[in-house]
């Protein structure tokens, strides 16, 4: 660190009003902190880039520009600057839990779910009637299966893939991945990946019951 003689640096009369208080001593002066960004402070450039990212990623599914114009209350020439545009760092998609994880941990695990679930397409339960944990791991005899025939040839082609449960009228049901829970059951699992939908009049009861069963 390089000293300079403020006697060369300050106007003499700041000079004179530091003497009152440090007069003969080695003060440190430090940088003003950087002023925040656009957008930093609010949080707003955040979310604005996660939205974005779900817009390049609904155009790599293969959604059309009309399709995530009409989503994202958009113009279409505005979705085209963006899915044409500079490239998005979004994780990249697969139906696997490493997948998800990458997601979640961007704070992306809604549109993990929504790509998945249009790729199979299924309609994504409408995020304004339920709260959707984190990806956890839930323990296997909280899910309730509709049947006990035996699984499907295929199931075990999936055995990476978390589970998309659904918390309603106090039971877990897995609507989507029937299939796939057989056959975890049938392996003896305990626990496996998944995220958590509760409907927002049964999330408190839902978290006080069963929070503490889910493991992160």
């Amino acid at each position: 660190m390089k000293y300079e003689n403020a006697k060369n640096i300050l106007p003499e009369k700041l000079l004179k009003e530091v003497q009152k208080y440090a007069e003969g001593k080695v003060i440190y002066i430090p940088k003003q902190e950087s002023a925040k960004g656009w957008g930093e402070a609010s949080g707003y450039r955040d979310r604005l880039n996660k939205r974005n990212a779900m817009i390049c990623n609904r155009y790599s599914a293969g959604h059309s520009i009309m399709e995530i114009a009409e989503e994202f209350y958009l113009s279409p020439e505005t979705i085209k600057k963006l899915v044409y545009g500079k490239k998005v760092n979004l994780p990249m998609f697969s139906p696997t839990i490493t997948s998800a994880e990458n997601y979640a941990s961007q704070g992306l695990g809604e549109e993990w779910v929504r790509t998945y679930l249009s790729s199979m397409d299924e309609d994504v339960p409408d995020y304004s009637e339920y709260f959707m944990s984190e990806l956890v791991r839930i323990p296997l005899r909280l899910i309730s299966i509709d049947t006990d025939e035996p699984v499907d040839s295929g199931a075990e082609d999936f055995s990476d893939l978390p589970l998309i449960v659904i918390y309603k009228n106090h039971t877990f049901s897995v609507p989507y991945q029937q299939e796939y829970l057989k056959y975890l059951k049938q392996e003896k699992r305990n626990s496996h990946y998944a995220f958590v939908f509760a409907r927002n009049e049964e999330y408190r009861f839902f978290w006080n019951n069963f929070g503490k069963n889910f493991q992160r």
